[in-house]
């Protein structure tokens, strides 16, 4: 599969490296400027996204890798800069490299990246969940969770047979012990049976104990690795 690189910076800093990546085998797309850089964090299909930090202002860099953080293909994110005590607190990346670094370096930081994409996805019967971008592969297909709705399933895919109560939930997910309304609860249930069941009215995966809890009737185990989705 052909991996796709975004690269965000001037030409005069970044030229030789697009060159670079394109000749070892990525489709490279360079851009510079904010307005450039989101749309093109839009529109290509990025699997890597470098950006040099030293070619954007601090406000450009935040807008820019929270769209990056934003996308659902959740690409990763590189930083390129000349200056280690550049604050990086607020911005959105998962590795920096400080100049001067060779292209080796480079390549293998790609590839260690890439290849961890595998590990984000488990596997649990008829279900498959990528962590990364929150995407669960169905009989029905692949659907897109919002963010509530993938921390429910990856709680019960962690869990898998085993009956979880209402409390127990809203810790992990709402992170309360509060239970004195959780119509929310049940709402993002009903939700999620939308997304992973064959007919949600009468679920046979995520089964309810009602008053009490929930359990997902699948078969252990769970299986770490995998086809991003």
């Amino acid at each position: 599969m052909l991996e796709h690189v975004l690269y965000i910076g001037k030409l005069t800093s970044g030229g030789k490296i697009c060159k670079h990546l394109e000749s070892t085998g990525y489709e490279v797309l360079r851009v510079e400027g904010l307005r450039p850089s989101l749309r093109a964090l839009s529109n290509f299909n990025a699997d890597i996204v470098v950006i040099d930090v030293n070619d954007a202002s601090p406000i450009n860099l935040r807008r820019i890798t929270r769209k990056a953080g934003r996308r659902s293909a959740k690409p990763f994110v590189i930083h390129l800069t000349d200056n280690r005590g550049t604050h990086f607190e607020d911005l959105i990346y998962d590795s920096l490299l400080v100049r001067p670094f060779t292209y080796r370096r480079l390549d293998d930081e790609i590839r260690q990246l890439l290849k961890s994409r595998r590990d984000y996805v488990v596997a649990l019967g008829p279900l498959t969940l990528d962590r990364r971008t929150r995407r669960v592969q169905t009989p029905q297909g692949i659907m897109q969770l919002t963010p509530k709705q993938y921390q429910l399933l990856n709680h019960f895919i962690e869990h898998p047979g085993v009956f979880v109560t209402r409390k127990e939930l809203m810790q992990a997910v709402w992170d309360t012990d509060y239970l004195g309304d959780t119509r929310t609860l049940d709402v993002h249930i009903r939700w999620l049976r939308e997304q992973v069941e064959e007919d949600p009215s009468k679920p046979q995966l995520l089964r309810t104990y009602r008053g009490k809890g929930y359990l997902l009737d699948i078969e252990g185990p769970l299986q770490v690795g995998g086809d991003p989705l």
